[in-house]
């Protein structure tokens, strides 16, 4: 039977109850669109519901003829062992019950080797569907959403373990991305790729810290305690830490693009260049490739950018929109605040026309007095903006790049940083780094598309890791409660409570 005949048979026999059923509900409950929508849902859940309790049933049942008897002949003694597993929308029992042969000294839990999960465990889809909301909102947020959209109750601090526990596979899957990308790109060879490619990147600072409890000699009558630990209650000082965005895509493509969004180690700037090649690599590069980048001119965004690809075509250019800002900030000085966008402007028009020379000669001759504008370490704005155009001078070859028709602009990057990275990630409190990694790598597969490839990879190994129990190639202990001992008739508890047999699945599993 497939499952459209099931469905067919069970459509079939809600036909003969349904009219006297619909027909008893208030007006407002079966003729007005809302009113229908409402009760539909409740049934529905009802009715899946009830699905999941005779799926349990089912299993136990399963379960018992697979195990119940050993092969030596004996019957096994049967420990009972309920668990409570969330799925989408619905939490269910399962009995679990543990067989052990004492003359054998064997034992398994067939239900719990086939469903894979401890007590308290959650379902791939009920995963896929919290972690799509953990990514975009807080975990608090994410609770209640999670309650009005799909019924589902569950504690912050449960949502937060799961999205991270997603979120250390979802760190292998880009790793897996990568090195593909990277080993494809090495390949002697290889010339095909997209034409051209653009890439811009830019870094900005989230909340992370570390917990720190008081020491044991400072713990006092007085000191507070956790509610359920009885811990002395700690603080997280906050500190910024930079996330870095790394966005590539093929030139006038933005809807498909690749990002990477990651914390790198401190003095690593080599980690993100790494990151940069990669994305670029996702995003199509080939030895035919020409690559063209805009930056802000961090010192280590330029120079990850000429050092990986070294060995390709390549332009880059300062974004005119960053370089505005400083003339913006210098012209408060000069003319100020009032005029000072429009005297940015017209310097912004003159290194667009090839005058970049006589600008950062112009912004040398300003003598500073004592009432000049300063940025956060005491510098005059105007000094700061010659500072920034004469490190970067190579990279306002403005007319060289319009001439080749490429962009010398982007408000890509710090629009990313904004609504991609800090959007989730700049929240109050503050993120263990860990944490934080884990997020981001949930936040690029998002933003890059992948989506739905991460969650078919995870079914797939999902099922390779269904087999590897079945074929006792894997004996996992499950940490869940062992539930109240009920053993049958007078048989004694087995030795062994949850550990999970090497027993193949026999064929009528």
């Amino acid at each position: 039977m497939t499952r459209d005949d099931f469905v067919a048979q069970l459509l079939d026999c809600a036909k003969q109850f349904w009219p006297p059923y619909f027909g008893q509900l208030a007006d407002e409950d079966r003729l007005r669109l809302a009113g229908i929508e409402a009760e539909l849902r409740g049934v529905t859940q009802q009715f899946v519901q009830g699905l999941w309790q005779w799926v349990a049933v089912h299993l136990a049942r399963l379960g018992e003829k697979t195990a119940r008897n050993c092969d030596c002949g004996r019957r096994r003694e049967r420990q009972k062992c309920p668990i409570e597993i969330d799925v989408l929308g619905v939490k269910v029992t399962f009995d679990c019950p543990y067989y052990y042969c004492r003359h054998c000294k064997q034992g398994e839990s067939p239900v719990r080797r086939w469903l894979g999960k401890e007590a308290g465990g959650v379902s791939l889809q009920l995963e896929r569907a919290l972690t799509d909301l953990t990514s975009r909102l807080t975990f608090g947020d994410t609770v209640s959403t999670l309650m009005e959209q799909h019924g589902q109750e569950m504690e912050r601090t449960k949502a937060e373990r799961v999205t991270y526990r997603v979120g250390d596979e979802a760190l292998q899957y880009l790793d897996e991305r990568r090195r593909k990308a990277l080993e494809a790109l090495g390949q002697e060879g290889r010339t095909t790729g997209v034409d051209q490619l653009e890439t811009t990147a830019d870094g900005g600072g989230i909340p992370v810290g570390e917990l720190q409890r008081p020491s044991k000699e400072d713990v006092t009558p007085e000191t507070e305690l956790t509610p359920v630990r009885k811990l002395p209650r700690g603080q997280r000082p906050i500190q910024a830490r930079e996330a870095r965005l790394v966005v590539a895509h093929e030139a006038g493509v933005v809807t498909e693009r690749v990002v990477d969004c990651h914390i790198a180690p401190y003095e690593q700037t080599e980690f993100t260049g790494e990151r940069m090649l990669a994305t670029a690599a996702e995003a199509g590069l080939g030895d035919n490739t020409h690559v063209h980048g805009v930056f802000d001119m961090g010192a280590w965004i330029k120079g990850q950018f000429e050092e990986q690809f070294a060995m390709h075509e390549r332009t880059a250019v300062a974004d005119i929109m960053h370089v505005t800002e400083y003339l913006t900030d210098a012209g408060r000085v000069v003319v100020g605040t009032e005029g000072a966008k429009s005297w940015a402007m017209e310097r912004k028009g003159r290194l667009l026309s090839g005058e970049a020379d006589a600008v950062i000669e112009e912004l040398d001759e300003h003598r500073c007095g004592g009432s000049c504008l300063k940025d956060e370490h005491g510098k005059c704005l105007v000094r700061v903006a010659h500072r920034y155009l004469s490190r970067n001078r190579a990279y306002l070859n403005y007319p060289e790049i319009l001439a080749l028709e490429l962009p010398v602009g982007s408000g890509e990057a710090e629009s990313g940083i904004r609504h991609i990275i800090k959007k989730r990630m700049d929240v109050a409190g503050a993120w263990k780094e860990e944490n934080a990694i884990r997020l981001l790598a949930l936040i690029t597969i998002r933003a890059s598309g992948w989506w739905d490839d991460f969650w078919l990879w995870r079914e797939k190994r999902d099922v390779a890791s269904w087999w590897k129990r079945q074929r006792g190639e894997v004996k996992p202990v499950f940490r869940g409660h062992r539930g109240t001992r009920q053993n049958d008739k007078t048989e004694t508890a087995p030795p062994v409570a949850t550990a999970n047999s090497a027993t193949p699945l026999v064929a009528s599993a």
